[in-house]
């Protein structure tokens, strides 16, 4: 019946929600012929052999001591369409959009328009019912508030997208017990953010993405930012959906479509802790804008970007950003990004001026971590390292073309591979627990095979 309701969703959004962002009236045209810029082959080797090994399929961006020396797009943005991957490619950057908010409720604070330190009731008004924590609890994670994703999920009318206004009456009337006293502990909230976001539309008289596109995108010339509403970005062009694979045909789907992740729909609608859309040349636009004075100043920079462990717990996390200290190359700040198959990431090596920025929009878990560590590592002047092949992740991929007699010879082929038998039985159960017997065998029968050692580990 979801599945009905979703395609019924998706004819009626075809006709009215092309190219729409939250708030506009219009879409601003984007550049359609985008140049690539490669100036390091070795770089530009790594990733393709990643796109031809099935790793990666995304866009790039490589800063080095305040030089760009790599951006690039690899594979298919839309793949309903064919369209490309390019450094323009617009894609949702899930929790990399926490800095964005916390830039905001920081221009808001440097204005002298709020204060982090008081009560988030002074903002959203006296019924909030935990008048003990503050903006800045909000910003560093250490609110003690439940993540409202959990509720929402078991008892929202899935046929509704959930706003932030329906976040903020969730806590208002529902008042979930706080997992810990206020800043006592770390405990990662998209509540906090959601509720940062009515913080910035209460003081400032603008809704979130409003405020961004006025005081933050339009300054910086970041023209491929901004919201969109889920069911439109399948027709945006030069935008970049995130999609799965689809276990019961080996190929890559909406994510919404899958068993269980219908949520990636109907929670689609919030703004603080996700949901914007950027492409690597605005993120390089963005990088570049922090070290001048023209949106933060050097004080709230100086507040930005340091850690607020709270009183009994450990926490790198500032304003939005994670915050380290390198022992080689200084001081780095950071975040991931995951939401609906899309893998987002941007560090900063701020005492060399050096940037790294990586979007994904396949879902590439088993290599992302990899890839991450890799690039940093050469931007520390160390050699690119290719992850392993992991068995189980190609596997899901070729697996419809796979049957009891040519397997052990693709098992064979493949025998360099990592062959993590634990990977390989969490995939046996997905399969079985979507009704794919043939599947289920046929990992069944390589699982055998490692356990006879019928194949070099």
């Amino acid at each position: 019946m979801k599945k009905i309701l979703y395609n019924l969703i998706i004819l009626i959004s075809g006709a009215s929600l092309f190219f729409t962002f939250t708030g506009c009236t219009s879409v601003q045209k984007r550049q359609k012929e985008v140049p690539v810029f490669v100036n390091d082959s070795i770089l530009d080797k790594f990733f393709t052999t990643l796109y031809q090994k099935k790793m990666f399929n995304g866009a790039v961006a490589v800063k080095k001591n305040g030089s760009l020396i790599f951006k690039k797009g690899y594979g298919t943005a839309n793949m309903e369409k064919g369209s490309p991957f390019t450094p323009h490619t617009a894609m949702e950057i899930a929790s990399v959009s926490k800095q964005f908010t916390a830039a905001a409720v920081q221009l808001l604070q440097q204005e002298n328009k709020l204060d982090i330190d008081h009560s988030v009731q002074t903002y959203l008004g006296d019924d909030f019912p935990y008048p003990e924590i503050t903006v800045k609890h909000l910003l560093t994670h250490t609110s003690g508030l439940p993540d409202y994703e959990d509720h929402f999920r078991k008892h929202w009318d899935t046929t509704r997208i959930a706003r932030n206004s329906d976040i903020l009456s969730y806590f208002k009337k529902k008042r979930p017990a706080l997992i810990s006293k206020p800043g006592v502990k770390y405990h990662y909230s998209n509540s906090g953010y959601v509720l940062l976001a009515e913080i910035v539309h209460a003081v400032s008289g603008n809704p979130l993405n409003t405020f961004l596109r006025e005081n933050i995108f339009d300054k910086a010339g970041m023209a491929d930012s901004g919201f969109y509403e889920r069911d439109s970005i399948w027709e945006v062009e030069d935008y970049a959906p995130g999609y799965r694979i689809d276990p019961a045909t080996c190929t890559y789907v909406r994510p919404e479509t899958l068993p269980g992740k219908y949520y990636y729909r109907f929670l689609s609608g919030r703004l603080g802790p996700g949901r914007l859309s950027s492409s690597v040349n605005d993120l390089i636009k963005w990088d570049s804008i922090l070290y001048t004075d023209e949106l933060l100043n050097a004080q709230s920079k100086k507040v930005v970007f340091q850690p607020y462990p709270p009183t009994d717990d450990d926490s790198d996390y500032g304003f939005g950003w994670h915050v380290q200290q390198d022992d080689s190359i200084g001081k780095i700040v950071y975040h991931t990004g995951s939401w609906a198959a899309n893998l987002s990431y941007i560090k900063r090596f701020t005492d060399t001026k050096s940037l790294v920025v990586i979007l994904n929009n396949t879902f590439e878990r088993a290599y992302i971590k990899e890839i991450r560590a890799a690039v940093d590592d050469y931007i520390k002047g160390k050699p690119l390292k290719l992850p392993q092949t992991r068995a189980a992740d190609l596997l899901q991929k070729e697996i419809c073309r796979l049957n009891p007699e040519n397997i052990t010879d693709w098992q064979k082929k493949n025998r360099n591979a990592d062959w993590d038998t634990k990977d390989l039985r969490k995939l046996e159960m997905e399969y079985r627990e979507n009704g794919e017997t043939v599947k289920t065998e046929l990992i069944a029968m390589l699982l055998r095979n490692i356990k006879q050692d019928s194949i070099s580990p």
